[in-house]
């Protein structure tokens, strides 16, 4: 009987006599509805039930995860206090919603967009790279803090979430591969695999990406050695690397070990 009550008042909470007015989003997507007083007092109940406002909105959602967004809304505007507990609870329960849990915690202005992603990535890292394309979809104000902020919580997914971001962003590859390289620079290796991965190898494309990152990062050694490496590999002139080893702030004697380590050394090697 309990469980009959509960979907007869859900079916009631969702349909529009139990909402007020639109919510207009504060940037991109849909309007979303502002809950009643009856639907705030309906979830306020059900988190007296369960003892917590995680607890009650997981329980919801596991019934009714079409609902996502409405009950995503009704908690916000309940408990805007709880809201790292009620983003947490919602990704962890239905992480195959992220973009609209992401849509509606942005229309809420509940936070900044950068902090919703690091409450939404380490409540379900496997989901990092969705979350961070979705979070830039929703808020395009702050991709870059974004983009810091979903590869630090989560590093080991760091070239996973650069390659889905450049197929969704390709006019902004090179501004995510200097941000995610400068963000986690121990895994920048990965990152410039995973991008280059996305261009034809040789192509004035890579060779663009590469002398252009040879600029960008010439205080981050790992990369760099990575890029000197890979500029030989795809037969970009030396010189073309020391001008931009250069201008990046490197000192020509640093820039000549490193193309004597990379170019020098290898081309005796075949000889």
């Amino acid at each position: 009987m309990k469980q009959l009550a509960l979907a007869s008042t859900v079916c009631l909470l969702v349909s529009g006599s139990f909402f007020a007015n639109s919510i207009e989003p504060s940037s991109g997507g849909s309007s979303i509805t502002e809950p009643s007083q009856q639907s705030i007092k309906f979830f306020k109940t059900q988190v007296a039930n369960n003892r917590s406002v995680g607890n009650a909105l997981s329980s919801l959602l596991q019934r009714y995860p079409e609902k996502t967004g409405d009950f995503l809304s009704i908690a916000f505007t309940a408990y805007p206090d709880k809201y790292e507990e009620i983003i947490s609870a919602s990704v962890s329960t239905n992480p195959m919603f992220i973009d609209q849990i992401i849509m509606v915690a942005n229309q809420h202005k509940i936070s900044n967009p950068a902090e919703i992603v690091k409450i939404a990535v380490n409540a379900e890292p496997s989901y990092a790279e969705i979350t961070t394309r979705e979070a830039c979809k929703v808020s395009p104000d702050y991709f870059n803090e974004i983009i810091k902020t979903a590869v630090h919580a989560e590093p080991d997914s760091a070239d996973q979430i650069a390659q889905r971001l450049v197929k969704a962003y390709p006019n902004k590859t090179m501004e995510i591969l200097v941000t995610t390289i400068k963000e986690v620079p121990y895994v920048g290796k990965y990152i410039l695999d995973a991008l280059l991965a996305t261009v034809d190898e040789g192509s004035d494309e890579s060779e663009n990406m590469i002398i252009v990152s040879v600029e960008q990062l010439t205080e981050y050694p790992d990369a760099l050695n990575r890029l000197v490496a890979l500029a030989h590999d795809q037969n970009i002139d030396a010189e073309k690397v020391r001008d931009s080893a250069i201008k990046g702030g490197l000192s020509e004697d640093a820039v000549a070990l490193l193309i004597e380590k990379h170019y020098t050394e290898a081309d005796d090697s075949i000889n």
